[in-house]
């Protein structure tokens, strides 16, 4: 068999977490078996569709990495697809079905074809008089499709068999008056011209998969096997959904959370490696997805669990290239790189990240500004222990010449505090208020190599100097 899944959205909002997960787990799938991943737009319901919102999940997607494999040309070189544009393939599927007496044209007022199936009594045709009649007072045709009065039997490949009772089920529509298609109909229309052959969605798509088991056999084509994954609830115990509060995509690109960190976290919601791993690369995640890891049971959905699992991410990067990402995140002008190693700076402040929208308040204390420097140089020049504190430090500095390491810089300040006798807070404390105006923050090695030479010496004199002032 050759594996073809989809990811089917409506642009009717952001791109959340509950549903990126099911895109997640197609495409892992897909490449897993070396098929094919198609992204198809159900936009057909145009009253609830929301300018800007298609553009919002290709984007998405893409920021994940979880490019499509075929489409029109439209909106880029593979698709999507939108069902918008394929109305005629509808139509003509639906004709088929009422040629092939599987199907009738039914003379219904909008409100009898609207709602759902569970909310009618099981509609199973009217006389021909009576369709007469409808017709006659201008009411338009909308298809609906013949129901046979058997049971459904589907198999769910992590639910396994399930029946549903065909007694219960309105003969219901497929093609509304106006020529646009239901859900249901539309939906197997597609993933037979599509040959989908796994269609993995969330359990509350269960219910229509009786209707569409129908009319996959009614329309002779093989139905693909049904993979139902547990729903993803808040912390609230409800269904994450764009109505109650689930965190947008769009809201963890903006702040910054590496795309693999995402994509890593969401697929262990339902599902877990073989090894008992949490923390895998996507190749990784490609190559152990499998359906019968799969779980039957609500699962949960913890945004400090995705915090945790953002700052793994970030943690698999070496600093040269933590470096080389975090720094289109900072603004140059209140963060002027000029003479500052910001790879040591990653380096000293990398432990407390989660995203890399968090870069700049963690990189406050390489710059405090002159006039809080100034003013903390002030305080500094009063206290006459810190200020030979930090002469000794300067002079021990300034003999180490190009070896401006972290490991030759600690030797340097702590032999400076020996002579002071200093250490610990009296020896730390003058040294990091001097160069960074707090008495905390990353650690001082790290703090000394990012400055570089110019910067610290130039800082340490601004207490000495001002302390050589009467």
């Amino acid at each position: 068999m050759t594996v073809r899944t989809r990811f089917a959205p409506s642009p009717t909002g952001s791109l959340h977490l509950g549903n990126v997960r099911i895109a997640i787990f197609n495409w892992l799938f897909a490449r897993r078996h070396g098929g094919a991943f198609v992204v198809r737009l159900e936009d057909t319901d145009t009253d609830r569709n929301v300018v800007g919102s298609e553009a919002g999940i290709l984007e998405d997607l893409a920021w994940l990495g979880l490019d499509w494999d075929e489409g029109p040309d439209r909106g880029g070189p593979h698709g999507p697809y939108r069902q918008s544009e394929r109305g005629e393939l509808y139509r003509a599927a639906a004709e088929a079905l009422v040629a092939e007496g599987r199907a009738y044209r039914s003379h219904d007022t909008e409100e009898e074809a609207g709602g759902t199936d569970e909310e009618r009594t099981p509609f199973r045709g009217r006389t021909p008089e009576e369709e007469a009649r409808r017709a006659a007072r201008g009411i338009a045709p909308v298809i609906r499709f013949r129901v046979p009065l058997t049971d459904v039997h589907v198999k769910d490949e992590v639910r396994g068999d399930i029946t549903f009772d065909g007694n219960s089920i309105s003969d219901f529509v497929i093609l509304r008056s106006d020529g646009r298609p239901t859900y249901n109909f539309a939906v197997v229309v597609d993933d037979v011209g599509m040959q989908i052959s796994h269609v993995i969605r969330g359990v509350g798509h269960l219910s229509n998969t009786p209707r569409q088991a129908l009319l996959f056999d009614a329309m002779g084509a093989p139905r693909p096997l049904f993979v139902h994954v547990p729903t993803v609830l808040g912390a609230d115990r409800k269904k994450l959904s764009k109505r109650q509060g689930a965190e947008a995509v769009s809201e963890l690109r903006h702040r910054g959370v590496l795309p693999s960190a995402v994509v890593n976290y969401l697929s262990l919601l339902g599902w877990s490696s073989p090894d008992g791993r949490e923390v895998l690369q996507v190749p990784e995640l490609v190559e152990r997805i499998s359906l019968e890891r799969l779980g039957s049971t609500d699962t949960v959905y913890d945004p400090e669990k995705m915090r945790w699992m953002a700052a793994q991410h970030l943690a698999l990067l070496d600093d040269a290239r933590l470096a080389g990402v975090v720094e289109p995140w900072l603004d140059h002008g209140r963060y002027p790189l000029e003479g500052l190693r910001l790879e040591a700076a990653v380096a000293g402040v990398r432990s407390h990240m989660s995203a890399l929208g968090e870069i700049e308040a963690l990189l406050e204390p390489f710059f405090p500004g002159v006039e809080v420097l100034r003013r903390e140089w002030e305080e500094l020049r009063r206290d006459p222990e810190a200020v030979e504190v930090l002469g000794m430090v300067r002079h021990r500095l300034e003999g180490l010449g190009s070896s401006w390491e972290e490991g030759p810089l600690m030797e340097a300040v702590r032999g400076a505090g020996k002579e002071a006798g200093a250490r610990g807070p009296a020896l730390f404390h003058p040294v990091r208020r001097a160069l960074t105006a707090a008495t905390s923050g990353p650690e001082l090695g790290k703090v000394l190599v990012a400055l570089g030479a110019e910067a610290t010496l130039a800082r340490l004199s601004g207490v000495l100097d001002a302390a050589a002032v009467p």
